[in-house]
């Protein structure tokens, strides 16, 4: 299978490349600054803005089986990434040919009414609103899409296994390995068991 992987450079997006390739799968990753990520067998790095539908022309997305976004916020000058990155792509998937795409949302935007997650929307607010924006662009538009929407992120511990909800957050803790997370976007991808559906996944 042939994987498009924006933010490959990331926490989850490294991850995720790591993993598709030790299941032999044929990888490009955007990266923004070139050397971002070291060479090796069946990863081809195109540098680029995931912003700018230039950058994504069809010499890059041609061929591709699955587009994955694993972008997120680093500072104040990505209020818009997601939604920006979601216009630029849809535009791009629609010239080359490219119908499944995989987008990493967020599950504080699952209704709630724990007072932590309320508080978090708030503290957050400009993460939430760049997350909704993108994903009504998405939902909308006529690609094969799958929005997950995970917990809490944490670095660096062992896999433990996910669990994952069809349209409502999964019962389990407030939090998830990465690990895990990129388990679940590569199976995701290469099954497409849930097209058209926003999935909430936690671990076990």
């Amino acid at each position: 299978m042939k994987l498009f992987i924006m933010g490959a450079t990331g926490r989850t997006g490294r991850l995720i490349t790591e993993q598709a390739l030790s299941r032999e799968h044929a990888v490009t990753a955007m990266v923004r600054a070139p050397g971002a990520l070291a060479p090796k067998e069946g990863l081809r790095v195109v540098v680029g803005d995931p912003s700018r539908a230039a950058d994504l022309g069809a010499s890059v997305l041609s061929d591709q089986d699955v587009v994955i976004s694993c972008l997120g916020q680093r500072t104040r000058k990505d209020a818009t990434l997601l939604e920006d990155a979601a216009v630029a792509t849809l535009r791009a998937m629609a010239h080359a040919g490219v119908r499944r795409y995989l987008v990493l949302s967020q599950g504080l935007l699952f209704p709630s009414k724990n007072p932590i997650l309320a508080l978090l929307r708030l503290i957050l607010a400009r993460h939430v609103a760049d997350s909704i924006a993108m994903e009504r662009l998405v939902s909308a538009s006529g690609t094969d899409w799958t929005i997950v929407r995970p917990p809490r992120l944490l670095e660096g511990g062992v896999r433990r296994g996910y669990r994952i909800e069809v349209g409502a957050r999964p019962n389990g803790p407030w939090a998830m390995q990465r690990v895990d997370l990129a388990a679940f976007l590569l199976h995701e991808a290469e099954t497409g068991d849930h097209v058209r559906k926003i999935v909430g996944v936690t671990s076990v």
